[in-house]
Parts: structure tokens; sequence; C-alpha cells
């Protein structure tokens, strides 16, 4: 089930859920997750970018301009 699919108490859950699970994550360990993960998406025919910039725009104002201009790098070479 997709995020955009689930009641609302179950998204906030499910963020919560991610976000205990990532916290405590180094900088190279979250890369080499959301590579994995793209990658796996790639594989299955399931890689959005155009949603995945989407939600990069929406999460921009909480993000140092720097880190915000990492993220679309990266993203940008992974397309």
């Amino acid at each position: 089930m997709k995020l955009s699919e689930m009641p609302n108490q179950s998204k906030e859950d499910k963020i919560k859920e991610s976000y205990d699970n990532l916290k405590d994550c180094s900088s190279n360990e979250l890369m080499e997750r959301l590579q994995k993960e793209i990658a796996k998406q790639k594989k299955n025919g399931t890689f959005d970018y155009d949603a995945l910039l989407n939600t990069f725009e929406k999460i921009k104002i909480y993000l140092p301009d720097e880190t915000y201009k990492n993220m679309l790098r990266i993203i940008d070479a992974l397309k």
C-alpha cells in the first residue's frame, strides 16, 4: 500500500516508524539506504523522480540551503 492510500493515522505511524529507524543513521548510511531503495524501485519499475522531487520541494523550507542543493544534485545523478 502506498503512503497516499493510507488513512491519516496510519501515515503518521508510518512516518514515525521511519523516523525512528533512521534517526541514528550517519549521512553515509542514509545515502547508502537511499541508493539501495532507488535501485530497487528502478528494478521494479516504480521509481518516480518527479514524486521524489516534489517531496524535496515540500520539505525545502525545513532544510539548510546547502543540504537542499546537495539533495537535488544527488537525485539528479540517480535519474
